[in-house]
């Protein structure tokens, strides 16, 4: 309703203008990248190129130390940690579970199904935590020290990002109690001063506006993107930029709800899930209520329709965080 009503004032948000949806389509065009060409790959060159010999050759050598697990080492850099944490990863690697090293390469997992961290299926914590499920995943995606801690428990190279060391004080022990503390921990965060100085009510979920800005993902900042699915242009500019970000190995938070018909309290967001990858038919979404990553189809996200399990069994999608390009 928000959407549709700016719309009728004839304001277009900046992420809606036909030269940014231009651009975003032109990207998402060029199809999947490789691992080598990506946000976490990029960031990784550029911070090779302005260390120090010493430090080059020790990243260089945490590269070689993973061998096709190399992405991790990307990822790791991105995540801003110190290289004394990198290199630690890169020499623990070889020593690390299975099941941990699967969390920590694909946290998301690998594709349609059951997402299991050991053996654990990582669902939200409650009806209203599924907008800080949805964050702690794309963290776990843009920082492998996060899914490290929540697979094992374990720092690296003494280093403990701050939302693991704010779950550890909630006594978490088990894999399942780091995987739900780090939740509460991203809930709390994100209903904290979300009406100005005044707390969101914990009950109603997590708000969009709090998640745009509450996501820490690669130094990338964020923005929300209210959604009209009754206007295919805005519905196509949404898929545009969700496809460009998804090909750069940025996921994209989605809200979803339900229909007016249904009272004014459907219409508002209600659920979140968390678009993972772009396939030729849609997208695949991590489902946090069920801890799968279900298949989306692209017209799904076009006015309605039955219940949809992708959408946590809503109908409708309402907005999107969508990534801030960079200033030039």
């Amino acid at each position: 309703m928000a959407a549709k009503a700016t719309r009728a004032l004839g304001a277009t948000p900046a992420w809606a203008r036909p030269e940014t949806v231009s651009h975003a389509a032109a990207v998402a065009d060029r199809g999947v990248r490789g691992e080598s060409d990506t946000i976490f790959a990029r960031i990784h060159e550029r911070r090779l190129a302005a260390a120090s010999p010493a430090d080059r050759k020790a990243l260089e050598a945490a590269v070689s130390e993973l061998g096709a697990d190399a992405a991790v080492i990307a990822r790791a850099t991105a995540s801003g940690a110190p290289l004394t944490a990198v290199a630690a990863l890169a020499a623990a690697w070889h020593r690390l579970p299975d099941t941990a090293k699967d969390t920590i390469r694909h946290p998301a997992g690998a594709g349609i199904g059951s997402v299991r961290f050991g053996a654990i299926r990582a669902v939200q914590v409650d009806q209203t935590t599924c907008g800080a499920a949805v964050m702690g995943m794309m963290l776990m995606t843009g920082d492998p020290f996060v899914a490290a801690w929540v697979a094992t428990g374990r720092s690296l190279g003494d280093h403990l990002p701050s939302e693991c060391a704010a779950a550890l004080e909630l006594g978490a022990r088990t894999i399942e109690e780091r995987w739900q503390s780090l939740q509460r921990v991203l809930h709390r965060e994100a209903t904290s001063a979300a009406l100005g100085p005044l707390p969101w009510p914990r009950a109603y979920g997590t708000p969009p506006w709090r998640v745009d800005n509450a996501t820490r993902f690669a130094g990338l900042r964020f923005r929300g993107a209210m959604v009209d699915d009754t206007d295919g242009e805005r519905v196509a500019a949404a898929v545009a930029h969700a496809s460009a970000a998804l090909r750069d190995g940025i996921p994209v938070p989605m809200y979803t709800g339900g229909d007016s018909s249904g009272g004014l309290d459907q219409v508002v967001p209600r659920h979140v899930v968390l678009l993972t990858a772009r396939t030729k038919a849609g997208f695949e979404v991590y489902e946090p209520s069920s801890g799968r990553v279900l298949p989306l189809a692209v017209d799904r996200l076009l006015g309605g329709g039955p219940k949809e399990p992708a959408l946590g069994h809503w109908t409708r999608v309402s907005w999107m965080v969508l990534p801030r390009p960079r200033k030039r």
